[in-house]
């Protein structure tokens, strides 16, 4: 095997810190106001204060800067979508511990939701050049 990291991720990847409500199962499912750590066109990677268990399902709204059209100024959008957990640092939940890394690939996505957030991250992107 060589030393190079194999990487899987098929969409790239960009830091963002956005405004995401998650629709956290359980007992008595309550929506969590999240910020992101990185977001892509499959998935995107948030910090959360309570454990989520990796298979569950999520039900999201992301919160996206998007350029205006023809030279006006940026506007926000929202992007409805559901996903699936399949990361949680750390692994397990933890006493003591308030903060969890998840990782949560998205499973459906309206149309117009996937085209918002491709131009964020387009967004994002020129804004690093």
């Amino acid at each position: 095997m060589s030393d190079q990291s194999w990487e899987r991720r098929r969409a790239q990847r960009v830091s963002a810190s956005l405004k995401l409500e998650v629709k956290v199962p359980g007992a008595e499912p309550r929506p969590a106001t999240l910020q992101t750590i990185n977001i892509s066109s499959s998935g995107i990677y948030f910090r959360s204060d309570h454990f989520i268990p990796p298979m569950t399902r999520l039900a999201m709204e992301i919160e996206v800067t998007v350029p205006g059209a023809a030279g006006s100024a940026e506007g926000s959008a929202l992007v409805p979508c559901e996903g699936l957990v399949v990361r949680v640092q750390p692994e397990a939940e933890t006493a003591g511990c308030n903060e969890y890394e998840v990782a949560v690939f998205f499973t459906s996505i309206t149309s117009e939701g996937m085209a918002n957030l491709e131009r964020h991250i387009a967004l994002l992107i020129s804004q690093e050049d």
